[in-house]
């Protein structure tokens, strides 16, 4: 009876879907130009509400015998990595096509937290999602499809306005831009721009769009913004940078929206807010080879306060956390930052501590870190760590006394896997305090006692407490 009850079910919405596909409405779909200087896919092509969307394929070209020696240790960093992306903008519910070049065997549509519904008809998906979302999807062996469906836009600054530099579709090639106060970046859809972004003691800036900023492996640290304030970047794609893609340095005031980071090779950090105080990342995407967001203090000087992160949707590729605090850790406290709402598809790699985690905490100088809150976190596949909180030596990236670390708060954290749980302080005077797991569980066991054997506990760790 369960079997024809679920059989039932799945008729009834691929009826609805068959029904709906009838009755879509294309104008609540943007598209945008296909980009000629660029590879377009030839392994998908996507339709939303009877709308063709332009697929790229992005591959790299590196040299992969001349990357770093550490970076090349790992199968998938010897080979080069490719994704195919569709961009594009919606309002309201859509019906997404997918034809593949061959006959779909397996599909996975991430984040499982969406809980996406799909019927497969020899070489064709079809879905629907409820309104803008970012998704990656994994279908039989190969490259992997980024559906990027935006929000539609609906303040487009004025191209003859002095303050903006307007870049509309098509290529162009500025190079390093350097953002002085009040001045906007706007680059649309079906626009990629070679170059990068560097804003020095500036306020009131924004990059806006929905296109592509692309560093051609030129630019070290494509986006690096210092003593700045009241930041706004928002829609665009950042990639093919050299080492950290975002470099947030003592700024305040800070809104990364609805970015999406690709990168590829060593040191390809998502976003960093270093020493930087009011910060709001929210609603992106980061697909990273290194950890996609990373919050440190590397200046002695530099306070970090007040940073929230929330529904995110991260991917780290390789020698990746989806979102650490530390190493560097020098400043004088990092307090006062939220994790919630956010997906975390993917964390891998060696690190200095053995090991990337699904999100971590590894305190590598004298800061003293307190006042961290994650909440809602679903870590969909197997990590090597679940979560790690490390009090170190001091000297994995400096020469630095050990820090501190206390008041964590986990809650409704959602693993799916068995892998350590680690906690290490440092000695009597540097020790992790007062650590809170809520409603947390690994494959749907709530945690409720360090008594089982994937937590890894050094006598320097005070007040772990369960809550159910």
């Amino acid at each position: 009876m369960l079997g024809l009850y679920i059989r039932s079910l799945f008729f009834i919405f691929c009826a609805s879907i068959i029904f709906w596909q009838c009755s879509v409405d294309s104008r609540y779909v943007v598209t945008y130009p296909e980009i000629q200087e660029l590879q377009t896919s030839d392994l998908y092509e996507v339709q939303v509400n009877n709308r063709t969307v332009w697929v790229e394929k992005f591959r790299t070209e590196m040299d992969i015998e001349n990357l770093a020696e550490w970076f090349t240790t790992e199968s998938y960093t010897r080979e080069q990595q490719e994704v195919h992306i569709a961009n594009f903008s919606c309002e309201s519910q859509i019906l997404v096509t997918l034809k593949v070049n061959e006959r779909v065997k397996s599909v996975s549509i991430k984040p499982n937290s969406r809980e996406i519904k799909h019927i497969i008809e020899g070489n064709l998906i079809r879905f629907s999602l409820p309104g803008p979302d970012q998704i990656y999807i994994e279908i039989n062996d190969l490259a992997p499809l980024c559906l990027f469906a935006n929000p539609i836009e609906s303040d487009v600054p004025d191209q003859n306005d002095e303050k903006v530099r307007y870049f509309g579709p098509g290529v162009h090639n500025p190079g390093m831009m350097q953002l002085n106060d009040n001045e906007i970046i706007y680059i649309a859809g079906g626009a990629i721009v070679y170059g990068g972004i560097r804003a020095n003691g500036s306020s009131d800036i924004k990059v806006l769009g929905r296109g592509i900023l692309d560093g051609g492996f030129e630019h070290k640290r494509m986006v690096v913004l210092e003593d700045a304030k009241n930041i706004e970047f928002n829609g665009i794609l950042i990639r093919n940078g050299v080492s950290w893609t975002n470099t947030v340095i003592n700024c305040q005031n800070v809104k990364y929206k609805g970015v999406k980071v690709i990168s590829f090779g060593p040191g390809g950090d998502g976003i960093n807010p270093l020493g930087s105080q009011n910060m709001e990342i929210s609603n992106c995407f980061l697909r990273c080879t290194d950890d996609c967001i990373a919050i440190k203090s590397p200046d002695s000087s530099h306070v970090v306060k007040n940073i929230r992160v929330f529904n995110n949707t991260m991917i780290g590729y390789a020698f990746s956390d989806g979102i650490t605090i530390g190493f560097e850790t020098n400043g004088p406290h990092v307090e006062d930052v939220k994790v919630y709402n956010c997906d975390i598809l993917q964390a891998r790699g060696g690190s200095r501590v053995d090991g990337h985690s699904a999100f971590s905490i590894i305190c590598d100088g004298p800061a003293r870190i307190r006042d961290i809150y994650y909440e809602d976190i679903r870590v969909d596949e197997d990590v090597f760590k679940l979560f790690e909180l490390h009090i170190t030596d001091g000297t994995k990236y400096g020469v630095n006394p050990p820090g501190h670390i206390r008041n964590i708060h986990l809650k409704d954290i959602r693993w799916n896997s068995k892998r350590p749980i680690i906690l290490k302080g440092f000695d009597e005077t540097h020790r992790i305090q007062n650590v809170t797991f809520e409603n947390c569980a690994i494959m749907g066991e709530i945690l409720d006692s360090t008594d089982i054997d994937l937590f890894e506990i050094n006598e320097f760790v005070d007040d772990i407490q369960f809550i159910r």
